[in-house]
Parts: structure tokens; sequence; C-alpha cells
């Protein structure tokens, strides 16, 4: 029995075509291939994290990697192995299913590599991944790629943003949707911009060094000017990432080798008229393990000041919110029990069959047929088991 994901990517899946774009992108495997070509040498042992296709895997082969230990913890693993094979360096590719967290190797590497950059430079995991490695799947003196990540600040004018928070002072259907409204404004929005929406140049905020950097929070602070007159509608954010000697990639707005990645839009909530040559300093204070930002616009030497949090973009019920208080006396759902039951059959002697025959016999207030339990059985032992 598959896991309800795997059953519903069989009918419609961004999965694969999410990599098609990302193999597609000839900038991005430009930077790459001459990044590993430079940090990878003849006979090094490598780790890809976070792998998916095993693009940067085969790029190491190319260089001359002894062994490649390929981790990742999605389907497209499979797709991975195949590849591969095709491109003769299955020999030379171990593929290990599962978070890189959670991985132990024979053996440490003498390179750590990783396209896990996001929009912004932080918030695709790129810092909790090589904290980890680092310090678990990494020689003492072994090499990194990327090396360094520089966090780009811009001042944005965006029809896009000003509608996407417009629509929630509307109605639908004769409904007043301005509840949303201070959602909305608190939302990081990913966006491809222009430099034509720019209304500054972009500065360098944060430098993330990813060879030492930890999770813990940190500070972005930009001093801006603006280089036209229009409304300011949100603080853009991008990133050039320093992988490996001369080598850097990016996704800035307009620059001549930029990749096609999509940027971050922090929004003000409402546009706030600039002027050529007007002052505007961004701070933010960033939490990367938990993707949370909270950034200040100060404009005109605080004329004009807002502060807004992602923290008060998230859609969190109120119900949920109780259940983390530190006072809160937690118990287990009927289908947390049914949970607890499925991981304490796996003892490593029970096969899949026998646990769900339990499962349902167990929990019948929960399982109307003997396929649900599959299905619950198949979803718990897919994420928790070996």
């Amino acid at each position: 029995m598959l896991p309800p994901t795997c059953g519903r990517s069989r009918i419609v899946s961004r999965g694969l075509d999410e990599h098609r774009h990302l193999l597609s992108d000839r900038a991005r495997l430009a930077a790459l291939q001459r990044a590993v070509l430079t940090v990878v040498r003849p006979g090094d042992v490598v780790v890809d994290l976070a792998s998916g296709t095993g693009i940067l895997g085969l790029m190491a082969c190319r260089a001359g990697a002894s062994r490649v230990y390929s981790i990742d913890d999605g389907g497209i693993i499979d797709v991975a192995r195949a590849l591969a094979r095709a491109n003769g360096c299955a020999d030379r590719m171990t593929f290990v299913m599962g978070h890189s967290a959670d991985v132990e190797l024979p053996e440490r590497a003498d390179v750590l590599i990783a396209d896990q950059i996001g929009y912004f430079g932080f918030e695709a995991g790129l810092l909790e991944l090589y904290s980890d490695a680092r310090r678990r799947l990494l020689n003492p003196c072994g090499r990194m790629m990327p090396e360094r990540v520089h966090l780009m600040v811009g001042l944005v004018e965006s029809e896009d943003v000003r509608d996407r928070i417009a629509f929630w002072s509307g109605q639908a259907a004769g409904f007043d949707l301005s509840p949303g409204t201070e959602i909305a404004a608190n939302t990081a929005y990913p966006l491809t911009l222009s430099d034509s929406d720019l209304l500054s140049d972009g500065v360098n905020g944060a430098v993330i060094d990813v060879r030492s950097a930890g999770t813990a929070a940190f500070s972005v602070k930009a001093d801006l000017t603006a280089f036209r007159s229009g409304a300011l509608d949100a603080i853009g954010g991008w990133f050039v990432a320093e992988l490996a000697a001369g080598v850097t990639m990016t996704n800035a707005p307009g620059a001549p080798d930029q990749i096609t990645r999509q940027h971050l839009a922090l929004p003000l909530g409402s546009p706030m008229t600039v002027r050529k040559g007007d002052p505007v300093t961004v701070s933010m204070q960033i939490r990367p393990a938990e993707r949370l930002v909270r950034w200040t616009v100060d404009v005109r030497n605080g004329e004009h000041r807002l502060v807004r949090s992602t923290m008060n973009g998230m859609l969190l019920p109120r119900e949920f919110l109780a259940r983390t208080r530190p006072r809160f006396v937690p118990r287990l759902t009927e289908r947390g029990k049914a949970r607890q039951t499925v991981l304490d059959l796996c003892d490593g002697v029970r096969a899949v069959a026998e646990i769900e025959r339990a499962a349902y016999e167990r929990h019948p207030d929960l399982f109307a047929s003997l396929d649900l339990a599959q299905t619950f059985v198949a979803e718990v032992v897919a994420r928790d088991g070996a």
C-alpha cells in the first residue's frame, strides 16, 4: 500500500517538473559545474546534501571523485539512481534515502556540496544542513560548496505585491475580507523581480560564512538610497553565493549571469512614496531554523517607520498555539494512539502486513476498513521506519 502522498503524486505532481526547471537553468548549471571542478579533487570523497536528481554528484564524478554519497529524503532519489546508471557513474555514487541529519556514513567526506540557497540565501535550509553535516560528515580540513552567501537587499516598487495585499481590503461574493489584510501585509512573498522594479541598487545586508555559521538568529542591515522616485511597496531580497574561489552564482534582478530563481518580497503593507535621493534604512532579524523574519523600514531618517514580521503572517490557529504553551498538558488523540501502536510494532521482527492487521483490530473506531489502516501504516512507516 502506497502512503497517501505517493498516491496523490500519481495524479498530479510538480516534483519532477520542479527538477526540470532546475536542470533547464543554464546559468545555474554553468556556475555549479565551474564550482565543482574547482573544489573537488581527484580521489575525493564527496557528500551531496539534499541531492535531488544527483546532478551535483554527477559533476563531482566528472571532477574525479572516487565516491559520492548522494543523500535525499524524496522520491526523486530513484530518478537520480537511474541518471547515475545512464551516465556511467553508478559504481561511484551511493544513494542514501533520508534526511542528512538522520544519516550515518561509513566514512567522512573531503567535500560537502549542496544547492539549498533558496530565494534570499537562507530559507531553503542551507544553514541547518551544513551546521550538522560539517560536524558529523566532513573531515576536519574538508571543503564546502558554497563557501559564503551574501544576502542582498533593495527597494522594490511592485504592483503585484500591492495587489496581493489590497485584495484583502475588498470583498468576495459580497463578504468582507478585511481581517486578512494584516496577515497578508506580514507575509513574505516569492516574486520574480526585474531591474525595472527596483527603486535602489542592491546592498549587501549580511554575509553567511557557510563554513562556520550555525542556526542561531542573525541580523541584516542595509542603508539604501532611492535612485528614482516611486511607490515603495516592498523590500526585495536576493543572494550572491560564493560557490568556490572565483565562482559566484546569483539571482540578482538584471544580472548578466542571473539564474532563473525567484526573489523574496517583504511588503510594507501599503505603498510609501519615496523621492529620488531619499535614504531608507532596512533592518532585519532572522531566525533561520524557524524561517522567521522581522523587518524594520525607516524612510528619510525616521520620518516614516514600520515594523513587520512573518510571525504575524503565519496561519496559526488559537488551538495550535494553546497546545504549545509550557503549562499545557498534552494527551494523545486517537490518531496519535494509532501512530504509537504502529511505531511500537516496528520492532525489526514484524512484517508490515502484521502491523496493518494489528492497527486495524486495535483501533476500529479510527479505521472502518483494513484499506484505511494499510494507508495509515504506510504513511507512518514511510516517514519513521527504516
